[in-house]
């Protein structure tokens, strides 16, 4: 009886692979296509253009390989379509591969023996699963040789910025065509700049190795990880955790480039927030801003009314002794927080709190709209309406802003659609940048949060005398990713 197979899966995709500067794996490239030459046994010599396309898919497919590697979990795998119907011109097609070259790169790979090969198939609900890859013998040994090191990234020049519509017959999301316009190639140069600009930096997490493999990658890549942001189409799936991702590109919905256009691409969007106080840049410590209560104030501005004052996610449930920084406010106000922003940008109006969440606030959805509804009652006439949209292109205009205003400073900005990431002694041009950027959109001046102090896993500890341990810093910080990523990243500048 043959065995059914879970299509749940914890994937990195071939369409995701972006290509480093450095050919640090060269060498294994060009064993893979001579071996690929001496299987095809050609009479003739080939076309011109099947070498570059071999070279191409060899370097891609070992680099997604390494890639997966990287994500130091065992049900990753590296997925590479394998029907003809995957490779072409069009939007939802592999437009840069040759479909006979990466058929013959994967045969090669298997003939020597470095890849276990899970074959793709269609389900019995139709859905295509694609081949599914992961290295062993000698490639698996180089790649534990290397470790996981920083590597100058080509800057993402094609596909920046992203067109968006939703297809009601068959619910899903369809890509559309478009022509540039004045706005649409300041869009590109900009993120094309910044995109240049952040593959000259190092941005990791400042854990230990028991910390990344146990607590982040293990609850990632669980089939039920949920990103913070509940709404919008956010699903429960496993997430890739790869510190190579992150360039970013622009998406826009619903066939309107006045709707959505939040940047999109960066490692540190897909993390769990607690975990987002642990990043660094470069090595240094750093600090994370946000704007306070964005969309709710963006409601009010668009209604031409004034913004209520106080707390506009407190809704009298905590009295006179309401603190939504202290316990049980806080989380309470977190699920107040995650229902007012789902009213806004849910356009189903279809978005229902989970069990936990109503055990948090202590009522079911219906009573909670009617006490945001009667705190906010502008909100009832916006509900399901697909406002958020709008206001998310307003907050990317903002985060456009604040980038390139850093950036024209030499500062590393990193977006989290209403926040941002800094190095922590930059702390003041980041307020600055934020609340120049949001006058400028809003013609108001912003609420932003208080930043949260950094965190990290290699604290010094020192001897009663005053001396810093260093045999604990070393023996702590060794192994870690975040030692492995850095140190070639310094070494990396020294030669540069």
């Amino acid at each position: 009886m043959q065995q059914t197979r879970k299509y749940k899966t914890y994937n990195l995709h071939l369409k995701h692979i972006h290509l480093p500067e450095d050919q640090i794996f060269e060498g294994l490239v060009s064993i893979v296509l001579d071996h690929l030459l001496s299987r095809l046994k050609l009479q003739n010599k080939l076309q011109a253009k099947m070498p570059v396309a071999h070279e191409f898919a060899a370097r891609s497919i070992i680099e997604g390989l390494y890639q997966v590697f990287g994500s130091r979990h065992k049900q990753c795998k590296f997925a590479v379509p394998t029907s003809d119907g995957a490779y072409g011109t069009k939007d939802h097609q592999l437009t840069e591969y040759s479909h006979t070259a990466v058929l013959r790169v994967i045969d090669a790979l298997e003939s020597l023996g470095w890849i276990e090969r899970e074959r793709g198939l269609k389900s019995k609900n139709g859905e295509n699963i694609p081949t599914r890859l992961n290295a062993k013998g000698r490639l698996l040994q180089e790649f534990e040789n290397t470790k996981y090191v920083w590597r100058k990234m080509g800057p993402k020049h094609q596909d920046v910025i992203v067109l968006k519509d939703f297809d009601p017959k068959t619910k899903s999301k369809v890509w559309c065509q478009f022509k540039d316009n004045n706005d649409i190639r300041r869009w590109k140069k900009n993120l094309q700049t910044y995109n240049s600009f952040i593959t000259q930096n190092a941005i990791c997490l400042s854990i230990d190795k028991h910390h990344l493999d146990e607590g982040l990658i293990a609850k990632m890549a669980n089939d039920q990880y949920q990103l913070d942001s509940v709404f919008g189409g956010n699903k429960k799936k496993p997430r890739i955790f790869n510190y190579l991702h992150i360039q970013l590109r622009r998406i826009f919905s619903r066939g309107s480039f006045q709707k959505g256009g939040r940047f999109y691409g960066g490692w540190w969007q897909f993390i769990p927030s607690e975990y987002r106080r642990y990043i660094t840049i470069n090595g240094l410590p750093t600090v994370e801003v946000d704007y306070s209560e964005l969309h709710p104030r963006m409601m009010y501005r668009d209604a031409g009314l004034p913004v209520p004052e106080g707390d506009l996610y407190d809704l009298g449930l905590g009295g006179k002794d309401y603190d939504k920084d202290i316990e049980p406010h806080k989380s309470k106000r977190k699920v107040i927080k995650t229902y007012i922003n789902a009213m806004i940008n849910d356009d189903r109006g279809n978005f229902k709190l989970n069990n936990r969440q109503i055990k948090t606030i202590g009522m079911n959805t219906a009573q909670l709209e009617e006490l945001v509804i009667k705190r906010h009652p502008i909100i009832k006439a916006i509900k399901g309406k697909g406002h958020g949209l709008r206001y998310q292109f307003i907050d990317s205009q903002i985060a456009e802003k604040v980038m390139m205003k850093l950036l024209g400073q030499g500062i590393v900005s990193l977006p989290v659609h209403d926040s941002f990431i800094c190095q922590e002694h930059h702390l003041p041009e980041l307020q600055l940048a934020m609340s120049e950027a949001y006058e400028e959109v809003m013609g108001a001046v912003p609420q932003l949060k208080e930043p949260e102090v950094h965190m990290t896993d290699f604290e010094p500890v020192y001897y009663p005398s005053g001396q810093l341990d260093l045999t604990y810093l070393k023996n702590q910080s060794k192994d870690s990713q975040h030692d492995e990523f850095l140190s070639t990243f310094w070494k990396f500048l020294q030669k540069n």
